[in-house]
């Protein structure tokens, strides 16, 4: 394999969120990042849960000022068509509803519970390699995407 091989694998899945290809417009940076698919160490191959944790940067050191947002599971994972014609799978809200500080330390990600669990397997209704897409609340486009992938 190539790249870092400095990271663990946690289990669940994990989808690297980088502005879209086909957008040209400004994309706040705090929206980049990860989406952690996982069961909370369980070791089940059904996602309860998933974390936004934001890449590391000089804007978004913390989830503090993070707008709520929607999350779009695809059901392909083709990136040459827009997102906006790519049917879904699974939306789901992620929204901060908890303090951007606990013990003095500033929060560095956002946990949601899933209303619906998601297989975490290729083909049928499982999650992995399809597309995800993140919309602001404000945007009309989406301000991120990626695959999900094998965590």
């Amino acid at each position: 394999m190539c790249g870092d091989h400095s990271r663990q694998s946690c289990g669940g899945a994990l989808a690297v969120l980088t502005p879209p290809l086909r957008n040209t417009r400004f994309m706040p940076p705090q929206m980049t990042g990860r989406l952690t698919f996982h069961d909370c160490g369980k070791g089940s191959s059904i996602a309860t849960h998933v974390t936004f944790t934001p890449d590391d940067n000089i804007y978004s050191n913390t989830t503090a000022g993070f707008n709520p947002c929607v999350v779009g599971i695809h059901e392909t994972g083709d990136l040459t068509k827009s997102a906006i014609i790519s049917p879904f799978l699974y939306k789901f809200s992620i929204a901060q509803d908890r303090p951007a500080s606990q013990d003095g330390r500033q929060e560095r990600s956002i946990e949601v519970l899933l209303d619906h669990p998601m297989k975490i397997d290729v083909g049928g209704d499982g999650i992995i390699g399809r597309r995800v897409t993140l919309w602001s609340q404000y945007a009309v486009d989406p301000v991120a995407e990626g695959i999900i992938g094998y965590n």
